[in-house]
């Protein structure tokens, strides 16, 4: 699974400018604000691996990337995602100019992508922003026609930083709506907002704090090479032509541009986890705990510990699993863009879905990660709950998860692009989760062909079993991740003391822990026997005994680079850290927490 990263990278980012919790001392200089520090940070990325050149060309540097700024910051993640795949992805996918590329890739504008809308939740498919072509100029007319088509919440609201987003609107053309299409257009320069583009900025947020603003649009004039055509034309005589099919279907071909997000976000959130894990992990190996049987002992001498952890440990690792190969498929551009083509509904399925996973795991490995670490896991200087604030901003963002399950168990129970796993399967647990899958989706497509039967309108028949939906497509998401930690851990090769070794343990883990959640369901169906489900604690508890001396080594296995996590909690010893890091000596006396638990 693991991936050794460019040694430039690491170094770039281990910087000390890069840790925006612990600016340097001597200078007492305030804290900066997230967004201007992660835009400089943006900027000095760009211009040290870009190379002029759109990192999209090159998925495995693009991907260590990724993950190590999601490690060092996500903050820093997040911008970079929404620049290097939110802005230049559609820009080399839907056509933009060469020149337009350049900007980009160069660093003089921060891009952006601005889809979504105040009055319309997260949803990008009803979108009101309007386009109209005027045939006289051959411009397009932006205009936003109520204060519910604002576009919001996009990171664009701090001054003086120049700007060109993505923006989609809703085509009239020839006298016609041609589906949502989408626009490059300059936001801001540094000094002021371009003439009719109105931002207003919000409030601040706790999590994932940056510059969200609402931006509205009073008649601004975009030229046609900004228009993202994508193979469609107006001719000279403002005759619309489309290779696609119709308004609908260019409206999904425009949001398809998630696929760049979702493989970003994928893989940022599984390096977030890894990140959590090993942190929370070095922690608990030396922290000392005082057991009213024991004594003093380590912290994963507990067996509570070592479930926590190691079970957050399987999940980052199967969420890591499941990310790089979902990069690998959603940044391709077929045919070098700007033809209309992109992936089909089975595709952009898995891409969300993947996100859906990574973000599900993410959040409970993270969770987890700073349960066992108690208080110190509170603070932005241990990084712990910076992590957390990426997992639960994508529980909405980049498409909202539980939506996401319930729009895939409708399209595969209607049988698009997809079809239930047969029972063949490489071991026992990939069974198990295939016949789960299969078992859900047969009780579900029957209860929509009884309701059908039953002259039950479609709205009615899919409301009253969402339920069941969503179990099914969460079935087929265990299924799925499961597979790719089983790829992940290269059966067949010789395990015996070596990181394949961990990486089956950390399979067999997962496994154990998505079996038990739903041990009940199992026995019933006849797939696991009173003794089989009686078992199942105890196998947990064996396997985290197995993991418990191999500390190290499973740090290998998460490929986190130590300069990168930063604070306290990090470090080789935790109190003396926190004080060198507020630059005082420990005071004469014992520290409150030493020898006891933090």
């Amino acid at each position: 699974m693991t991936t050794p990263y460019d040694a430039d990278l690491v170094a770039l980012l281990a910087d000390a400018s890069f840790d925006r919790h612990t600016p340097p001392p001597a200078a007492a200089a305030p804290y900066p604000e997230p967004a201007a520090w992660a835009y400089e940070g943006l900027r000095r990325i760009t211009a040290a691996v870009g190379g002029g050149k759109p990192l999209l060309a090159d998925h495995r540097r693009l991907r260590a990337l990724l993950e190590l700024t999601a490690i060092t910051d996500p903050v820093l993640f997040h911008v970079t995602f929404l620049h290097h795949c939110m802005t230049v992805g559609p820009a080399l996918d839907y056509g933009a100019t060469a020149a337009d590329i350049a900007e980009l890739t160069s660093g003089s504008a921060m891009g952006a992508a601005l889809m979504t809308e105040l009055g319309q939740g997260n949803s990008g498919a009803d979108i009101r922003t309007e386009a109209t072509y005027d045939a006289r100029t051959r411009e397009f007319v932006l205009h936003t026609p109520g204060p519910e088509a604002a576009k919001y919440p996009p990171n664009v609201g701090l001054p003086g930083v120049p700007r060109l987003a993505v923006v989609s609107a809703r085509l009239q053309a020839g006298g016609a709506d041609r589906g949502t299409c989408l626009f490059l257009v300059p936001l801001q320069d540094a000094r002021a907002p371009h003439p009719g583009v109105v931002i207003h900025r919000r409030p601040p947020t706790a999590l994932l704090p940056l510059d969200y603003a609402t931006v509205s649009f009073d008649r601004v004039r975009v030229p046609h090479h900004r228009w993202l055509a994508d193979g469609a034309t107006i001719d000279p005589n403002g005759v619309f032509r489309d290779p696609l099919a119709d308004p609908a279907t260019r409206t999904g071909r425009s949001l398809s541009m998630s696929r760049f997000a979702c493989g970003a976000v994928t893989a940022g959130l599984a390096a977030a986890a890894r990140a959590g894990v090993s942190i929370a992990l070095r922690h608990a190996g030396r922290r000392r705990t005082h057991d009213r049987l024991a004594g003093a002992v380590p912290a994963l001498a507990h067996h509570n510990q070592r479930r926590l952890l190691f079970g957050a440990l399987a999940q980052a690792f199967a969420a890591t699993a499941l990310a790089r190969a979902a990069t690998r498929d959603s940044w391709e551009i077929p045919d070098g863009g700007g033809r209309g083509h992109g992936p089909g509904p089975g595709a952009m399925r898995r891409f969300a879905l993947a996100k859906t996973a990574a973000d599900r795991l993410a959040e409970e490995a993270i969770s987890r990660s700073r349960s066992a670490a108690g208080a110190a896991a509170f603070f932005s200087e241990n990084r712990l709950v910076d992590y957390h604030a990426l997992a639960m901003a994508f529980r909405s963002a980049c498409g909202d998860n539980q939506l996401i399950l319930l729009d895939a168990a409708r399209s595969m129970a209607a049988g698009i692009d997809y079809a239930p796993p047969t029972e063949d399967a490489p071991d026992h647990w990939l069974r198990l989760f295939r016949a789960r899958e299969r078992l859900l989706h047969a009780e579900l497509t029957a209860a929509l062909r009884a309701a059908e039967a039953l002259g039950i309108d479609a709205f009615t028949a899919w409301d009253t079993h969402t339920d069941l939906a969503q179990r099914f497509a969460e079935a087929h998401l265990a299924r799925v991740t499961a597979e790719a930690a089983h790829a992940a851990y290269r059966p067949g090769e010789p395990p015996s003391g070596s990181a394949t070794d961990i990486r089956a343990q950390l399979y067999q883990l997962f496994c154990l822990e998505e079996i038990t959640a739903h041990s009940g369901w199992y026995h019933e169906a006849g797939l696991l026997t009173v003794e089989d489900t009686r078992a199942l604690p105890d196998r947990l508890a064996h396997t985290c005994r197995t993991l418990m001396p191999r500390l190290d080594e499973t740090q290998a296995v998460l490929d986190v680079p130590s300069a990168l996590t930063r604070g306290p909690l990090a470090g080789p010893d935790y109190v003396a850290d926190l004080y060198a890091q507020l630059e005082e000596r420990p005071p004469p006396f014992p520290c409150p927490g030493r020898g006891h638990t933090v």
